[in-house]
């Protein structure tokens, strides 16, 4: 299966696993490069604790690197995420950094102006893919020399735009407003939606949540249940960020300029049904991250360790994508990737057979 996408990375599949945040790390990135996609290791990945200190982030995101490489010699991507001047900058920074000198193959650069990292890590001789939400910020990352953008829909779990632009609607138009390769995020979970967005043009797909629910992510045993019962309404998609910086982290903005404000979609378990209930059915990111249970420094890095990887979602939710509800089973990534492969066949003769009538 040969796009545009896997001759630029050097892949079998044009499936990318996308970045979460704790719970895509070295493992998984690895099973997935090795059964013939594009793994990638998210923010602090393989971590458990929370820390505050630039050159620990660095080194934690060093030993995934390493250890990625020590499980596949086929490539792999690590997300950046952009960070704000005088706010977070200093991570990311870091992180860009250590990706430099561990000779990183592909950068998923994520939340930020694609002006910041792009030339540096070309010239450091990795493949650039911006992750954008808009056609305009698509336009942006091709002008600034990204080789591959992602166009993330808001049926995605995590960052989407503030605009919230469905996947089957922003796709073909960002087709049409670049001459690089777009790739779709946002809602895929099967071949269907791989066959979906090839036909819009995409060169391949960007999926999160479908890889949560696989033996390989170290997501907890309850947060893959949690999908596992999801249905076609169990996802409840909210908008964040402000287009001021606010330096609180008690009210989650983080200082949001324009690439970083934006909507995510959580899993609709009990606390969340509870919390919407008492806001009179809407809720905002800053109400979910300051709602009762753990109350410490770093709340949403705290919550998201909690939820994530420690399976408290009594007191926290989780962000997943709306195809949760077409997730039935907790499959090996060879296996899932190679049945999205195989049932793509199968479909291409069906449509086959109905053009040809």
């Amino acid at each position: 299966m040969e796009t545009e996408m896997t001759k630029l990375m050097g892949i079998k599949y044009p499936i990318i696993q996308a970045s979460m945040a704790w719970i895509t790390d070295a493992g998984l990135a690895a099973a997935v490069s090795q059964a013939g996609g594009l793994g990638t290791i998210g923010p602090n990945a393989g971590c458990k604790t929370v820390t505050r200190d630039v050159a620990e982030t660095g080194e934690r995101l060093r030993e995934q690197i390493k250890k990625c490489r020590k499980l596949t010699d086929k490539p792999f991507a690590v997300n950046f995420v952009v960070g704000m001047m005088g706010w977070d900058r200093d991570f990311s920074d870091r992180c860009v950094e250590i990706g430099i000198e561990e000779h990183v193959p592909v950068a998923i650069v994520s939340q930020g102006n694609p002006m910041v990292y792009t030339k540096r890590l070309k010239d450091a001789g990795m493949k650039v893919i911006h992750v954008c939400s808009t056609v305009r910020h698509v336009k942006k990352a091709e002008d600034v020399g990204a080789d591959a953008v992602v166009a993330s829909g808001t049926e995605g779990g995590g960052h989407s735009g503030f605009d919230q632009i469905t996947t089957l609607c922003l796709v073909p138009q960002a087709v049409d407003a670049v001459n690089i390769p777009v790739i779709a995020g946002g809602g895929i979970v099967d071949a269907r939606g791989l066959l979906g967005a090839l036909s819009l043009g995409a060169e391949g797909i960007y999926m999160g949540t479908r890889f949560m629910a696989t033996k390989e992510c170290p997501a907890h045993p309850n947060v893959k249940q949690a999908i596992l019962k999801a249905t076609d309404t169990s996802t409840f998609a909210m908008r964040h960020g402000s287009p001021v910086p606010v330096r609180d982290e008690r009210l989650g903005n983080r200082g949001f300029v324009e690439e970083r404000r934006g909507s995510i979609r959580i899993l609709l378990n009990e606390f969340a049904i509870e919390l919407v209930a008492k806001k009179g059915g809407t809720m905002t990111f800053e109400e979910a991250l300051n709602a009762p249970g753990p109350s410490e420094e770093n709340p949403e890095s705290n919550r998201t360790v909690s939820a994530f990887v420690l399976g408290n979602l009594e007191n926290n939710t989780i962000t997943a994508g709306q195809g949760s509800g077409m997730i039935n089973d907790v499959p090996t990534c060879r296996d899932l990737i190679e049945k999205m492969v195989d049932e793509a066949g199968s479909i291409l003769d069906r449509l086959n057979t109905i053009c040809r009538h």
